[in-house]
């Protein structure tokens, strides 16, 4: 097999077995042994579990945060701006549903032991990205401002992460609809009303 290629298979094996195990309950034998290599092998590929994890969620993160940017380049309103937040969220959780498993389950863990600086500040730019849409929203009057702007901002910002949890998309369930109805249900409802 192309290195490339072997490389390829131990990411995304390990993510499959990180996600449902979790990082420090896993084993590098049971990495080679998924992948059908000897433990010793891995090694020409990473030098410890820690390497594979940063390799699974700086993918993860370096592809969010281009979505990301191209939204922010689109210059969009402050509500397309979310719902399309929305949508690159579930999109990039669905592509990466390891690495989101991982970050959502040990995101503390991550952050302290393994995940480089670089990748955190990548990470909390998506963050900043969502409060400047919501800001922009209230500075408008589009948004509500008898709501605490950064509760709904974690509120909405947790339903996107967490629905890779429970949510699989089938042909009439599709991760458009389940962003429709995010959007629907906490965008629309921080929309400011007239009296």
């Amino acid at each position: 097999m192309d290195p490339q290629e072997r490389k390829r298979q131990i990411l995304d094996r390990s993510a499959e077995i990180f996600a449902r195990k979790g990082v420090t309950a896993t084993t590098i034998r049971e990495i080679a042994d998924a992948v059908g290599v000897y433990s010793g092998a891995l090694y020409h590929y990473f030098p410890s579990k820690e390497a594979i994890v940063t390799e699974l969620i700086r993918e993860y993160i370096t592809d969010l945060n281009e979505r990301c940017r191209e939204v922010l380049a689109r210059s969009l309103p402050p509500v397309e701006r979310l719902e399309a937040f929305t949508q690159i969220a579930l999109e990039t959780s669905e592509d990466y549903h390891g690495a989101t498993s991982i970050w959502r389950r040990e995101g503390e863990y991550m952050r302290e032991r393994v995940v480089e600086a670089d990748m955190v500040s990548s990470a909390d730019a998506m963050e900043v990205a969502w409060r400047e849409a919501i800001r922009d929203g209230i500075a408008e009057g589009v948004f509500r401002t008898d709501i605490d702007p950064e509760a709904f901002r974690e509120l909405i910002y947790d339903a996107v992460w967490h629905a890779s949890r429970w949510y699989r998309p089938g042909p009439d369930r599709t991760l458009a609809d389940l962003s429709r109805t995010i959007v629907s249900l906490f965008v629309d409802g921080f929309r400011r009303r007239d009296e």
